[in-house]
């Protein structure tokens, strides 16, 4: 991490207070975020990286734990399908 001295940089009172209250403050230039700055205990509080999702272990347990498929669904899924006919080639094109 790089360190600089407060005398360094000019920050409007309202960020040091939104800070000094925990909240995160983000800098833009040209309407885009260029910085966040934020209160140094919340830096220890949370992981140094966060990966989304589940570990593959974690979520093939859940998994395995779900509930059984219905037996039923594919009929059920087969007549709604003769009821409504052939689905469209693509089916995100505009309708």
């Amino acid at each position: 991490m790089t360190t600089i001295k407060a005398e360094d940089v000019r920050i409007p009172r309202h960020a040091r207070e939104a800070v000094a209250r925990h909240e995160r403050v983000v800098v833009v230039n040209h309407e885009r975020p260029t910085f966040v700055i934020m209160h140094p205990d919340d830096t220890a509080a949370r992981p140094a990286t966060v990966r989304p999702g589940r570990p593959l272990r974690e979520a093939l347990g859940l998994l395995a734990s779900a509930a059984l498929p219905d037996p039923g669904f594919a009929d059920d899924m087969e007549a709604v399908l003769a009821e409504v006919g052939r689905a469209p080639d693509d089916p995100w094109a505009h309708s």
